[in-house]
Order: C-alpha cells, then structure tokens, then sequence
C-alpha cells in the first residue's frame, strides 16, 4: 500500500515549529526556577512564642521557599532595642509592639508599618489568689504590678479602670517602675496583688503556684494592631517585591494558624524551638488554646484605619503623644493590598 504525504507536506514544518516552540518553552521555564534568586531577608524581633512560632510555622510549611524567600531571625532582650537597630541596618524588618512603631513616627524617626500580626494585645492579668468571679473593679484598692507607663499593656489596663470609675493611684496603685526584666521575680516574692504578663511568662507564674490567670486584656481590649511588622522607607522604596512576598506570606501563615488546632501546629515545631523558649509541649498547648481562643492572630495582614484610630485615641487618653499620628503618615498599606484586597 502507498502512502501519500503531500497533504501532510505543508503542514510539516509548522508541527516542526511548534515542537521546538513547545521544547524550549519548558526548557526556559524549569531553567528560570531552578536559577530564580532567593533573597534573604532579616527579620528582628524579641523571643516570644507568637513571634517565633509565626515564622517557623511559615518556614516548615514551605511557605518561604514558595515566594523565593530566606529568613534570617535575631532578637533583642527588650523592646526597646528593635527600632533603633533597625534604623541601623541591623535588620531589614522588625516586629514591634504598635505604640512603639507609633512613638517613633513621633520623633521623626523613619520607619513605616507594612503588615500586621495580631489583632489583639496578648497579655494578661495574673491574680496572686484565685478569684472565681472577676470583674475590673476587683482592682479597687488593689497593686498591680505592670509594665512602663508608655508600654500597651499599661495603657489598656488605665483605660478598663477609667471606664469602670476606678481612680488611678488613688483607689489602685499601679507598680510601673520594676524593670520588665525583674518584674516575674518581685510577684513571685510577694510584691503586689496582681501581675500583667504575657505568654510564656503567665504560665510560669501558673506553674509556680503563685498566681491564677483571670482575664485577658486581648478579649477586653478588643481588635487593633497590637503586633505589627516595620521597616524602613528605604528598604520599601529599593525592595517592594520582598515585601510583598513576605507580606503574602505572613496572610497564608494567618488564615493556616487561625484555621488548625494546637496540635497540629506543635506537630510543625522542632526540638530547637521548645528549648529557645524554655517551654515545653505541655505549656505550648495551653499558650495556644489561649491564643487561639481569643483569636489573637490577625485575619489578615491589613490595618484598618477605624483600629489604628481606636488605639490613638487610647494613646491620646493615656496622654503618651501629644498629638495624633496620623495613619497615611506611618502605615504603608499597598504590600497587602497589591495582591489581595481587605
């Protein structure tokens, strides 16, 4: 039998094209991926286990390395020390406490906010004797022991007692001048009727036997930007595609925590994450159930302008700016909304 090509023939070199246009599509693709840069991005902030159990959530579930990301991590021992050694090219972003991010922009310092962390504050109130029915006014006639005067956890903690007409000072004494760093041990040796502390803090004071965690300034603060992610301009100006990505990451890391149980989270954390916090799985469960529970993660990355606001006026109130910042001028909002809107 013949077999004729000549109705084949004009068709030939055109399926000849489009194989080797095929081939060298695939070819470039998988030559691409394989040679994209990954940029390395240094990342501060102090060792708590809401800041480094968010990154190493997003680092063993991959979530880096899908955007072409490598995160380096260091802290500091204080709050204190994160805004400047950012602004001295220690590190390229910094996670803060909002009224830190907020007192620099005070002082003409340059940074920018990018992303939020969490939607609530999370610390909490320990009493020294286990109250079954708590209520703020409890407090009246009562020492806490809490952090500066300017730090968030104070700045809640005079406002519960302003809207439950409780006098400052006055009708409850208010212990903000021991050192954050020595303020566990002067409760567990007697000083005071109460304690604010955060996580893994509150359940050491539980395991020690020495106080009873009875309310959460988180749940009664309501949603802000408690924990937000800074950098400076220059960097979101020279680097907007790291934040981007970095921004992205941290929602996937959000909706994933807010969306699985503590066991599932614990099961992602390695050994080395346990004896950086000096807690173990036990304290971890109970740290995230109550994270969890009061839902201290945030949705997503963006700040809305209506809890910037709230938390200025509490600011305002406490009278630790003279003046509100105003939200355009410190928040730079577009590596979030670039990709997804709020």
């Amino acid at each position: 039998m013949k077999i004729s090509f000549s109705k084949y023939g004009k068709l030939l070199p055109f399926l000849l094209l489009l194989a080797l246009g095929i081939t060298i599509y695939f070819f470039l693709s998988k030559y691409n991926k394989e040679t994209e840069k990954t940029e390395t991005v240094k990342v501060l902030g102090t060792q708590r286990p809401i800041y480094y159990l968010t990154l190493e959530v997003a680092e063993n579930l991959g979530f880096f390395q899908e955007q072409n990301l490598r995160v380096e991590t260091t802290t500091k021992a204080t709050e204190e020390a994160l805004i400047p050694a950012l602004l001295a090219d220690q590190a390229d972003i910094a996670l803060v406490n909002l009224e830190k991010a907020i007192y620099a922009q005070a002082e003409n310092k340059p940074i920018v906010i990018f992303a939020a962390l969490t939607a609530k504050n999370n610390s909490f109130l320990i009493s020294r004797l286990n109250i079954s029915s708590f209520s703020w006014s409890s407090l009246k006639g009562k020492t806490v022991i809490t952090a500066p005067p300017e730090s968030q956890e104070t700045i809640l903690l005079k406002s519960f007692l302003r809207k439950n007409n409780l006098a400052l000072y006055r009708e409850v004494t208010l212990l903000t001048n021991i050192p954050t760093s020595l303020s566990i041990e002067a409760f567990l040796a007697g000083t005071g009727d109460f304690i604010l502390a955060a996580e893994p803090e509150a359940s050491f004071i539980e395991n020690k036997g020495a106080g009873k965690v009875i309310a959460s300034l988180g749940q009664e603060g309501g949603d802000f930007p408690a924990q937000v992610f800074v950098t400076r301009p220059d960097f979101a100006q020279d680097h907007p595609q790291t934040l981007l990505h970095f921004t992205k990451i941290l929602h996937q890391t959000q909706l994933w925590l807010k969306t699985s149980s503590p066991g599932a989270i614990i099961s992602l954390l390695p050994p080395t994450f346990y004896q950086q916090q000096k807690i173990n799985r036990q304290d971890l469960s109970k740290i995230l159930k109550r994270h969890l529970g009061q839902n201290t993660w945030a949705d997503n990355p963006f700040i809305k302008p209506e809890q910037y606001d709230y938390f200025i006026h509490l600011l305002m109130e406490a009278k630790e700016i003279a003046q509100p910042v105003a939200y355009k001028k410190i928040i730079n909002s577009s590596f979030y909304s670039n990709y997804s809107k709020p």
